[in-house]
């Protein structure tokens, strides 16, 4: 398991363990945390979202990323910068749940 999957696992745990300790059950929330309940519904449950955001996460970087390039933005390149012909479609298609370079066709 690498260091992300790793830290989502255990930020899965953690949120789980909090539950079940606030539902009255401290014998599983030290189960969960212990690594030994990640087939428990409630770490399941967390361990998606975490995995959603995390995809989501992805998407707002590479898109960043983007943006944050010179060349974005260098009106010396043939046709001129690609922000002239973007007009902030990477930013809705990402702010919509799509990759940055999502096209119709």
């Amino acid at each position: 398991m690498n260091a992300a999957a790793s830290s989502a696992a255990s930020m899965a745990r953690e949120f789980a363990a909090g539950y079940l300790g606030a539902m009255g059950r401290a014998d599983l929330a030290r189960m969960v945390l212990d690594g030994e309940g990640d087939d428990f519904a409630e770490v399941q449950a967390a361990s998606s979202l975490l995995d959603r955001q995390a995809e989501r996460l992805a998407r707002y970087e590479q898109a960043l990323a983007l943006y944050a390039d010179a060349d974005f933005w260098d009106d010396a390149l043939p046709g001129g910068a690609l922000a002239a012909h973007d007009g902030g479609e990477m930013a809705r298609n990402v702010l919509s749940g799509k990759p940055a370079f999502f096209h119709r066709d």
